[in-house]
């Protein structure tokens, strides 16, 4: 008869020949992982954050389809906005900013001298979207760069509540971009930033043909900023267009960086200025809407899409003429917000929607600028991120 022992001893070799311990089977993973995996497989792959949704909707561009959707965020009640997602390939990482849209901030905690809430910037990976680090930002971060050698990333606050303080001096009602550099230790778990005051609702930063000058729309002073990214310092604010009141927003950059495009939404006008220390203007064009994150198709020519009605124009910058373009029915693309030209010269539109049901991204006929494809994505879509093969 066994003793308790002998049968102590019998019982664990049992558990541990079941569990694969006993060197012929496969060792169980404990903790596997099982969360869906976006290989690009030599497919376009496409990211875009939906703000409504706190998700990261994974797009397959060849065949307009939503591979996958991704819940994002940190805070189980609150909407955390998600936005601008930016892919660093190399890296295979992603890089967004939540921006807590619809916080509200409590009588008690401004009683205490508690500013509005923080957001945050996130990385994430690549292959299936897990959160990798996150580091503290300050309030509203809008928009997100990564710089051209990948070092450093780049966040503008678009801080409208600030940009409403009740003060004439607009220097205290500017608010901040910032840096992290490394941009590696964001998902190491050890990053930090370094924060300059720039402009009124700094909306949208772009970087230059070289990392030393970053650009930034700045809503609130209706003008665009250059920053010297190294010693950190605005150098420069020159006006955003021509009108009396011009508010611009959205900005975009030629693929060398030499060239912006300055959306500005009151003017209607889309301007196009060379990307130097003192920004000049080469065009500007007005548009039959409300103008957005424009795109360009080489160095002639911008797609932009338009809202107030939705729709798209095709601009010549040489000419300031417009070569064609469209407007969409709310069941094609409602709200359009983003464009996005491909590296094989495919076209791209993300549809905002009504901010209340799903949005879209939708595929251009490159020629007529019509609808030929489209993909519901979440609520609130932000701006498409690409990954070519």
């Amino acid at each position: 008869m066994l003793d308790a022992c002998s049968v102590l001893r019998l019982l664990t070799c049992t558990l541990l020949l079941a569990c694969g311990g006993g060197g012929g089977g496969s060792e169980l993973d404990a903790y596997p992982n099982r969360r869906a995996h976006f290989a690009s497989a030599g497919r376009t792959l496409g990211y875009v954050a939906n703000r409504e949704s706190d998700s990261v909707s994974v797009l397959d561009l060849d065949s307009v389809q939503e591979l996958g959707q991704v819940p994002v965020g940190r805070d189980p009640v609150d909407t955390d906005g998600p936005r601008h997602v930016v892919v660093d390939a190399e890296a295979q990482e992603l890089y967004l900013v939540l921006s807590y849209p619809d916080s509200i901030q409590s009588p008690h905690a401004a009683a205490n001298s508690s500013g509005p809430r923080s957001g945050y910037l996130v990385a994430l990976a690549l292959d299936d979207l897990r959160p990798l680090g996150e580091l503290r930002l300050a309030a509203s971060p809008n928009d997100v760069a990564l710089s051209n050698d990948r070092s450093e990333l780049a966040i503008a606050h678009y801080d409208t509540v600030l940009a409403l303080e009740n003060t004439p001096d607009i220097a205290a009602r500017r608010a901040t971009l910032a840096f992290v550099r490394p941009a590696s230790a964001l998902a190491r778990g050890s990053a930090d930033s370094t924060s300059l005051v720039t402009c009124v609702a700094p909306a949208t930063v772009v970087y230059g043909p070289n990392d030393t000058r970053a650009f930034v729309a700045c809503t609130g002073e209706d003008s665009l900023a250059v920053v010297d990214t190294l010693n950190q310092a605005v150098i420069a604010r020159v006006p955003a267009g021509n009108g009396l009141a011009n508010k611009p927003y959205a900005l975009t950059r030629n693929r060398a960086g030499t060239r912006l495009a300055l959306s500005n939404q009151v003017a209607q006008t889309v301007v196009v200025f060379q990307a130097t220390d003192t920004p000049l203007q080469q065009a500007s064009i007005p548009v039959p809407g409300v103008p957005f994150f424009a795109a360009f198709l080489d160095d002639e020519r911008l797609l932009v899409p338009l809202q107030g009605p939705s729709g798209a124009a095709l601009l010549d910058i040489t000419t300031g003429s417009v070569l064609a373009s469209a407007v969409y029915a709310d069941s094609d693309c409602n709200n359009p917000s983003d464009a996005r030209v491909l590296g094989d010269g495919r076209l791209f539109l993300t549809c905002e929607g009504d901010h209340y049901r799903s949005g879209h991204v939708v595929r251009l006929d490159p020629t007529t600028l019509a609808v030929d494809a489209r993909v519901s994505v979440g609520i609130y879509p932000d701006r498409l991120a690409v990954l070519e093969p």
